[in-house]
This record gives structure tokens, sequence and C-alpha cells, in this order.
């Protein structure tokens, strides 16, 4: 491309780079840190620096306790520790200040979900003019000729995701809400999720409703649920940790054997003592919050989010006497392919393929620092029993048309009716 540039932030070639190609075919490619303008084959040059957008405001998080056992309503909890204070719900205000930034993630190809992403970015620009919103790259592409005045981060600058986001909003399904915890390394801001997916058993609020919803997250208090995380590592033949380091992990890890045609032989370390070896498809480490998703469907228990553990459950094992288990949160859970093992096996976290591992790599697994924030309603647990009765259909049973499922409303019937 025959454009000259001036640069005028140093050691910005990645941002320039990303910036061309976000500004090809006369689009304005306004992201964090630069803004370039593509015209006739030219280029002018507009920045914004990083400046533009302050760092995000530190929101304050406050511990819910009940009156019978204090006679105060609330006290303060930090935000960076959630030892025993993790079965707890929270309480989320930004101390008179108002957030500065907001990321919204949405489902791709879907019609609906666009208008929804259209209106609620308009909403927050006309209401909150002082609120930046920020897309994903591949939806600013998309969207940036309806919502000239939207932000994105390219990917070469993905830690500006946490150093300016506030708070996220999700428009889509339960792996919507799931890709969040991947843009952000470790500490994940707030996020308040829509549901517009297939399913959204982890989505509590109807995007009908977030007019409602926005102004109490930004002008009052919400309250906020920790879902526990995990966090992975895998470690070489030898013991050492791999170069790729440390991943968090929101519903579970796996390891499987994928395409191979053996069984796999995995020995399970609980706290570097040997639990079990297992021969079979693989094995599932979840928590409460996966408990619901994978580890469900190879036949392990559905665990209230506030219950802080993690679970252990084989895929399709050979021996029928190895049942699902429950252990303490403080646990750390090494799963070894066996040196002796026929078929080699692939590690996965949330679905997502992390490679292969070969006889003897292991990979480790324990309670993650970094809990992912959730704004949640009020009255969790009346939410939670109707989720999992009315999404899960839980412990329905067969009857006749005339006859309603335990716990619903009689349906009328009429005798004389045919």
């Amino acid at each position: 491309m025959q454009a000259a540039v001036r640069v005028l932030r140093q050691g910005s070639q990645f941002q320039l780079r990303n910036a061309l190609l976000f500004a090809q075919g006369g689009v304005s490619a306004r992201y964090i840190g630069t803004e370039v303008r593509m015209r006739h084959g030219s280029c002018v040059r507009q920045f914004v620096t990083t400046a533009d957008i302050p760092t995000k405001t530190p929101p304050k998080i406050t511990k819910q306790v009940p009156s019978s056992s204090s006679s105060s309503s609330s006290s303060s909890s930090s935000i960076d520790r959630f030892d025993s204070d993790a079965d707890q719900q929270y309480t989320l205000s930004w101390q008179g200040a108002t957030p500065r930034t907001v990321l919204i993630v949405k489902k791709a190809n879907d019609k609906q979900v666009d208008s929804a992403l259209v209106s609620i970015s308009r909403w927050i620009h006309a209401t909150y003019p002082q609120i930046n919103v920020v897309l994903e790259p591949a939806v600013f592409r998309h969207m940036h000729k309806d919502l000239p005045f939207v932000r994105t981060i390219p990917p070469a600058c993905r830690s500006e995701y946490t150093r300016v986001v506030d708070f996220v909003i999700t428009l889509g399904g339960d792996g919507t809400f799931l890709h969040v915890s991947s843009l952000f390394g470790e500490e994940v801001p707030p996020v308040i999720p829509f549901s517009m997916g297939t399913l959204g058993f982890l989505l509590p609020f109807n995007v009908v409703d977030f007019p409602g919803q926005l102004q109490k997250i930004i002008e009052r208090t919400s309250t906020v649920l920790p879902r526990m995380r995990l966090m992975y590592s895998k470690c070489t033949a030898d013991g050492s940790l791999d170069k790729a380091g440390r991943v968090n992990i929101t519903n579970e890890a796996c390891i499987h054997r994928g395409t191979y045609p053996h069984l796999t032989t995995i020995s399970c370390y609980l706290n570097d003592h040997l639990l079990t070896t297992s021969v079979g498809d693989g094995i599932i480490v979840g928590t409460p919050t996966g408990s619901t998703a994978y580890s469900l469907s190879a036949g392990g228990p559905i665990v209230h989010p506030l219950v802080s553990s993690m679970l252990v459950a084989p895929v399709c094992p050979r021996s029928l006497s190895f049942r699902p288990l429950m252990l303490p949160a403080s646990s750390v859970i090494k799963l070894q392919v066996h040196r002796e093992s026929r078929g080699r096996a692939t590690a996965f976290i949330d679905g997502r393929d992390c490679g292969e591992l070969l006889q003897g790599e292991c990979i480790e697994i324990k309670r993650s620092p970094y809990p992912l924030m959730c704004v949640n309603r009020e009255n969790l647990a009346a939410g939670w029993a109707q989720d999992i009765n009315q999404l899960l259909q839980f412990n329905r049973t067969f009857s006749y048309p005339h006859e309603a499922p335990f716990g619903d409303s009689p349906v009328d019937h009429d005798p004389d009716s045919t």
C-alpha cells in the first residue's frame, strides 16, 4: 500500500498494521490506541491515544451477610481473595462514580442478536454518553456503519481489555458467556448476561429488560455471584511446566482420547496421592458452573454455584464402579496419560482443543484465585430452582396428557370434552 503514515506513538507498528486491516475499503477504523482512515488509496491519520480512555473504575464489592448472623447487613470484602468467603453472594457498586467503558460480546451470525446489540449500544450512548462502548474486532467490522461511536481492541492489544473494561454485557447463550473468560488473562470484570441463545442456563436476564438492568448496575447496586473458576497447567513427561502457562477454566478441563481408536489409560492424582487409574474415553474435572455442562452428560451431579467444590467425572469408563466424585475446592488434581497407555489423549478447556498429550504427560488443575463475577438475580435460590426445572426439566416424569408433572399447577381438564 503506497500510503505515507506518520505514527506519533512509539512502538506502535503492530497497532498501525491492525488499523490498516480495519481500514480497508474506506472504513473508519477506530480502536484504543490509533485511528486510521482510508480515502481513495491514501491514508489520513487521526490518532486516539490510549490515554483517551482512562483506566477502568475499580468497583466496590461487598459481601452480603445474613441479618441473623450479624447486626450489620454487609461487610467489606476484597475481590482478590475468595477463600472461605467464596460461598457467598456479593453486591457491586461504583462508589459514587460512573463506569467508563463497557465491552459488549455477542453471539455470531444471528440477526436478532445484531438488532439487540444496536439497540443497547445506542441506548448506552444516548443515556450515558461518557461511557465508551467497545466491541470485538470482527463485530466492529460488521457493525461500524450502524454504530459510528463504538471502539474496538485489535488482537495485538488484548491486554487493553483488562486495563479499560469496567463491565461486560453478553448477548447470546452460555457459549457467549464462556467466551468472555478467554478475553481476559486473569481477573474478569463483572459480567451481565442477557439470554439470547439456545439454553441460557447461566443467563438470568431477558434482553427485553435491558434498560432497567443496565441502569441498576451503572447507577445503583447489583447482586453479583462469584462463579468459581479453575486454573489449568500442562506438564511435560519430565515434570516441567509447559511454556503455554496457566489458563483459567470456567466449566471444565477434560482429557479425552479424541479421534484415537484405543481407550486411554489415565492416572488421577489427588494432592499428589494416586486416587485411581481409569481406562476409558477420558476424565472431566469441572466447576459447580460446569456441573450442568459436559459433566452432567457424563453422569455427574448438579451442583449449586455457591458450593465451592471440584467435580471429577469419568467419560465412558471401562469399569462400572468408577463413579463421579465431588472434592473440596482446595484440592489439586493431576491427570496423567499413563506411560503404558495404548492411546494418546487430547486436553480440552471449556470445549477448546489445547493440544495433544503424549504418554507420561499430564495436566494439573487447582482452584483459580480469580472467580468470574456474574451479575445475578437478587433471589439466587429461587432463580436457580426455577432454571433447573424449566430449562433442564429436572426430575420430570412420564404422565398422561391430562396430568400435570409434579410441582406444576394442575391442568384444567373437562371430563365432557373429547
